[in-house]
């Protein structure tokens, strides 16, 4: 850490280093010299292969939202001592970032009320990035949005899997092979091509400390990359709208319609004049396929005998599928009743 500090900082010997641990992909550590905060994060590298891409990414996207005069706070990296980015030592990659101040996050929504500031919060954080050269945007992980990849690869997991393995998640892949005419319909959608956050959780935006109903900024923009931008709103279906841990197979009461529906109005807050009619239309549609789709991803996992996502017990990835399948049978009886009421 000495080391890493001496790129940054001519003298580091009063800096306080304190570890944040609620991030589970990167290290990071704030750091307090004199006052004056940053952010600094060793990048995993396994899971972020390009953290040059990464950084091109954030500098344009803050670039972009200095000059359209975005409201909110922004990160920035913070170059070294060499305005370099990026700093390799002893084969690790790190960075350092702003910090913003007298803010708060949460790890789960605890009202409708916040589900709808969040959503409203990268609906500003989208409608000021809609005019960005998406060209000059690439993917920080390849094949991320990819779904026809994710169904290739969970045939793949399907042919290689155990006998017994099969025979345990033989509900769960009927739902998926009963479902999969949905993900070739969202294929041949030609939506077009925007700025994707792609990992919209609760935690990854800050609310004011003092006014915990004020969300103050969107963090965390390592996975930006061009794509649906529906898949923002997806995921944030996919987090809000389920009132269990993501490991919890109980179906029992898992949905809740008034953060689905807090949501969905605030994503359209700064966006409904700026999205297609291809986008408005497919809303929900969407926010179906992105839940499926990680229902895929777990099923795959545990097919391929627990290899990707870690585990801390020996069925959590079948937990995990079955959970996110519960919230697509709630959600599709949700719509289904709605439409009921409406005819």
């Amino acid at each position: 850490m000495e080391n890493i500090l001496k790129h940054y900082f001519t003298n580091s010997d009063d800096i306080r280093i304190k570890p944040i641990t609620s991030g589970w992909i990167n290290s990071t550590f704030e750091l307090d010299n004199q006052g004056k905060k940053y952010i600094l994060q060793k990048i995993n590298t396994k899971v972020f292969p390009k953290p040059e891409v990464i950084s091109s990414n954030i500098d344009l996207v803050s670039t972009h939202l200095k000059t359209k005069k975005y409201p909110r706070s922004i990160i920035e990296i913070v170059p070294d001592l060499h305005q370099n980015l990026l700093v390799i030592e002893n084969g690790e990659t790190w960075r350092l970032t702003s910090f913003i101040p007298n803010s708060i996050c949460f790890e789960k929504v605890e009202s409708a009320e916040q589900a709808y500031e969040a959503a409203k919060t990268i609906s500003e954080f989208h409608a000021n990035l809609i005019d960005i050269n998406i060209d000059e945007i690439e993917p920080s992980i390849d094949g991320f949005l990819d779904y026809a990849k994710r169904i290739k690869d969970f045939n793949s997991a399907l042919e290689n899997a155990s006998e017994e393995r099969l025979q345990e998640t033989k509900n769960e892949v009927n739902y998926i092979l009963d479902n999969l005419n949905q993900v070739k319909r969202y294929l041949e959608i030609d939506f077009p091509k925007r700025v994707v956050h792609a990992d919209a959780k609760i935690s990854n935006f800050l609310f004011d400390n003092d006014k915990h109903s004020q969300a103050i900024a969107v963090i965390d923009w390592d996975t930006i990359m061009p794509g649906n931008i529906l898949c923002d709103f997806g995921d944030m279906i996919r987090t809000y709208a389920n009132l269990k841990v993501e490991d919890d197979p109980d179906g029992e009461n898992a949905f809740e319609p008034t953060y689905y529906q807090a949501v969905k109005k605030g994503f359209l807050e700064h966006l409904k004049n700026d999205l297609s009619d291809v986008e408005i239309e497919n809303m929900d549609f969407v926010a179906y396929i992105v839940i499926y789709i990680q229902a895929v991803r777990f099923l795959a996992d545990y097919l391929n005998n627990d290899v990707y996502y870690s585990i801390s017990y020996p069925k959590q990835n079948l937990n995990r599928t079955i959970n996110q399948i519960n919230l697509l049978k709630a959600i599709t009886n949700f719509h289904d009743k709605n439409s009921v009421r409406e005819i």
